[in-house]
């Protein structure tokens, strides 16, 4: 995290975030649900076997995978880090 603090890998709140994202992209429920799964799915897997991961890192590759299956969720979700900068 930013302040350094370290935070237990959370696959809810990886999916949540990537269905906020395709909410704001106005992407229909079952693409959502198609997103969240494939994304969330892939890279959980990919996660659980590391001790740690920086938070850059996951959404470096949230982003990767999102730009290229739906590129309007991308689109929100660095949006959504614009406004929310601190």
């Amino acid at each position: 995290k930013r302040d350094k603090k370290r935070e237990r890998y959370s696959r809810t709140k990886l999916e949540s975030s990537i269905r906020k994202a395709a909410r704001e992209a106005r992407l229909s429920a079952a693409k959502q649900n198609e997103l969240v799964r494939e994304v969330a799915g892939a890279l959980s897997s990919q996660f659980s076997r590391r001790k740690s991961i920086r938070s850059t890192e996951i959404r470096r590759r949230v982003l990767r995978r999102l730009d290229t299956r739906a590129r309007s969720a991308a689109t929100a979700w660095r949006r959504h880090d614009r406004r929310n900068r601190r």
